[in-house]
């Protein structure tokens, strides 16, 4: 019997090379990026032993159409937000994902918002642009980052590098992460101190940080932690960046916040609905960068996400344990072993 893998991600050409060497491999993409929907999911689902999906939603649906045939979900990002995590889990059939693949390409996009912020870089290149020359350079000052506190939230692979990079720019670098302690390693394996981190509570945070970055996951705990509330704790001169999950941040509250002058500007990559649509006032105000989601995304990080699903999704068919830290929902190993026997 010849094993069926269906792919939905984008770049995924080599890793899609190894594994014909196993399979048949059917790609489907589009430099539009179209998601496949969940009843087309449901209709295609059953032909395949395994679907590599980008964002396409694979809900409980498509999971029960498929759960007789379907062994293996594979997901090359860091979130797998997309998937029916608990349907999943209660058909027996693992999710793998590949966390920690794109941190240094969000680490970097990460500093990238903070000089565009602290340099007015994004706006002097617009007003060029558009035949504007503000006069005299000494009359547009902007702030350096040495000295400046960073407040990083999140000290996971991710907000770890950035406080690496921040220390490069002798930032003064402090973290509130309620699973990081200064006793405990970073996921990086490092701790805190070695970062260059001091681990503080959330209102220090917020009351003292001249730029604060957003690096957690979204759940029930983290949905709109920074809102009005966060947003009036904040320093007047301060810069909020959030380049992690669009509903960790309250976008009205943020928008009054700009609006007002509560905030000096903020730098988002993620938003609560996208694509971001052109009704949503946060584009008006020239204090705001935006961008298209777009700070995990570079060849390498993307090469290396892929290639670590596609491994992890065969070695699933091929009747193993897919390795511990890619592998979204753990009970699936106690719970249906006999999902792992060879094909």
């Amino acid at each position: 019997m010849v094993l069926k893998i269906l792919v939905t991600a984008p770049g995924f050409e080599s890793a899609a090379a190894q594994m014909r060497t196993v399979a048949e491999v059917d790609v489907i993409w589009s430099d539009t990026g179209t998601l496949l929907t969940e009843e087309k999911l449901v209709n295609i689902l059953p032909k395949y032993d395994a679907a590599i999906v980008w964002i396409d939603p694979i809900r409980s649906r498509a999971i029960n159409a498929a759960r007789d045939v379907l062994k293996v979900i594979g997901v090359p990002r860091a979130g797998y937000d997309n998937i029916d995590i608990d349907t999943a889990s209660e058909a027996g059939i693992p999710v793998i994902y590949s966390p920690g693949m794109n941190s240094a390409a969000v680490a970097d996009f990460t500093l990238g918002l903070i000089l565009g912020l602290s340099r007015g870089i994004v706006s002097s290149n617009m007003q060029l642009k558009t035949g504007k020359w503000a006069g005299r350079w000494a009359m547009l000052p902007r702030y350096s980052l040495q000295g400046k506190v960073l407040g990083i939230i999140g000290l996971g692979n991710i907000g770890a590098r950035v406080a690496l990079r921040a220390k490069a720019f002798e930032m003064k670098v402090i973290a509130f992460d309620p699973y990081v302690k200064d006793d405990v390693p970073t996921l990086m394996g490092m701790f805190p101190n070695e970062l260059g981190a001091e681990m503080v509570d959330l209102k220090t945070i917020l009351r003292t940080s001249d730029f604060i970055t957003v690096h957690t996951p979204i759940s029930s705990k983290t949905t709109r932690m920074m809102g009005e509330k966060e947003f009036n704790i904040m320093k007047k001169e301060a810069y909020l960046v959030n380049v992690s999950r669009g509903g960790i941040v309250d976008e009205k509250a943020l928008y009054t916040a700009l609006k007002n002058n509560k905030l000096a500007g903020a730098a988002l990559d993620v938003f609560e609905n996208e694509p971001l649509k052109l009704s949503n006032p946060l584009i008006t105000l020239d204090n705001v960068i935006v961008t298209p989601h777009i700070a995990w995304c570079t060849h390498e990080s993307m090469a290396r996400s892929n290639m670590t699903v596609a491994t992890e999704v065969l070695k699933v068919l091929d009747g193993k344990k897919p390795t511990y830290k890619f592998l979204a929902n753990h009970d699936v190993l106690e719970n249906r072993v006999s999902r792992y026997s060879p094909v």
